[in-house]
């Protein structure tokens, strides 16, 4: 976990959710899901919808993703930015591990969520495979 975050227990389908220090407006929350949970597009424009954005396609949703390589395989890392008066900002990790999709969201106020980038990618960036049992 980066410094300073807190772990909130999950709650839900929630497995955590974590706060960065300094009482950003922003959180952030892991869930994982069976297969691909609806599929890579679908999920894309449902995160949309939740910051006010309107849906997109598949080139629009390739624009918005980027790639990190991880210990635990390729992570893809989606940004979104909503519109409007108080904007929200959308950070969504989302890695396959054979099986179960693991989705890891930062979501609060844009600035915020800005100010907490660094210590949530650091997170993603540090993901590894479970150990063997």
């Amino acid at each position: 976990m980066p410094s300073g975050w807190k772990e909130v227990a999950g709650n839900g389908i929630r497995l955590a959710t974590f706060t960065p220090p300094g009482g950003l407006k922003t959180e952030a929350t892991v869930v994982a899901l069976p297969g691909a949970s609806g599929g890579e597009l679908a999920n894309v424009n449902r995160w949309r919808g939740q910051i006010g954005l309107p849906a997109t396609d598949d080139a629009g949703m390739a624009d918005a993703r980027t790639t990190l390589v991880t210990k635990a395989g390729p992570v893809k890392v989606y940004d979104f930015t909503g519109a409007g008066e108080v904007r929200a900002r959308m950070i969504v990790a989302a890695v396959d591990t054979g099986g179960t999709t693991w989705f890891f969201k930062l979501m609060g106020e844009a600035a915020a969520t800005e100010s907490a980038r660094g210590g949530f990618l650091t997170l993603i960036q540090e993901l590894k495979p479970d150990a063997p049992k």
